[in-house]
């Protein structure tokens, strides 16, 4: 048993985007020179990052494009439309680049937009679903990419989160709604809500009933994505989860 104090993923994720405070960052630090285990986790969780890193480095360097920040907050032109996979790719490029400068739509979520309530409202009340089966591996999962396509509309797949320490449990499949669930290593859970989009486009990430919520909306699927933890993770996640749904 270690003497050290409670040491989460959430603190690991943050000492390394530099956002714990001075006493907290030396804390991690006498932790994991004193837990081997502990260093481990923390080692995998930079590499995860420097993976990342790593696929859009000619990116990451330069300025981010303007059309690329008109991509990921105004309608799509005709031509996106018709490339929805590339808009994704595109989406967790500029959520990567972001991240690295240290930039998040960090906001009270917008009223209105009923998408976030339904989402929140799945997660926590297990509304009555048309199918609801647990999984234990992501092949297993696959087998539902069929239902995906045909709730949402769009060539998507059950994306795999298990580099950043998320292992998928779950799906619920409604009319016209999916749930995906995933859990880490603490019991921690992370819902993926998918649905046709109204059209319209939109990002969003901000708390809200205790959760960071990431909202993504574009001219084909509507994204919501929720679980207790920090911007920066949430983040990653994002960028993770866009690369798997279309890529």
């Amino acid at each position: 048993m270690t003497d050290h104090p409670k040491i989460t993923d959430l603190d690991l994720h943050a000492y390394i985007d530099g956002e714990l405070d001075e006493g907290r960052a030396l804390a991690v630090e006498e932790a994991a020179l004193r837990d081997a285990a502990l260093a481990e986790r923390l080692a995998a969780y930079r590499s995860d990052k420097e993976m990342l890193k790593n696929i859009y480095a000619p990116l990451a360097d330069r300025p981010i494009p303007p059309e690329w920040v008109v991509l990921a907050r105004a309608t799509p032109p005709a031509r996106a439309r018709q490339s929805w996979r590339l808009l994704g790719a595109i989406a967790a490029a500029v959520l990567v680049i972001l991240g690295g400068l240290g930039v998040y739509m960090d906001r009270q979520p917008e009223p209105n937009h009923d998408v976030v309530a339904t989402a929140l409202n799945i997660r926590d009340t297990s509304m009555a679903a048309q199918k609801s089966v647990a999984v234990t591996s992501l092949d297993e999962a696959r087998r539902y990419d069929v239902d995906l396509r045909r709730i949402v509309g769009a060539e998507i797949k059950v994306p795999a989160l298990d580099s950043l320490g998320y292992h998928i449990v779950g799906l619920r499949l409604y009319e016209r709604a999916a749930e995906i669930r995933y859990r880490n290593r603490q019991g921690d859970l992370f819902t993926l809500y998918l649905r046709p989009s109204d059209g319209t486009t939109r990002f969003d990430q901000f708390e809200q009933s205790g959760l960071r919520v990431c909202v993504w909306q574009d001219d084909r699927v509507s994204t919501v994505m929720a679980g207790p933890m920090s911007a920066a993770l949430m983040q990653r996640l994002a960028s993770l989860t866009y690369l798997g749904l279309t890529t």
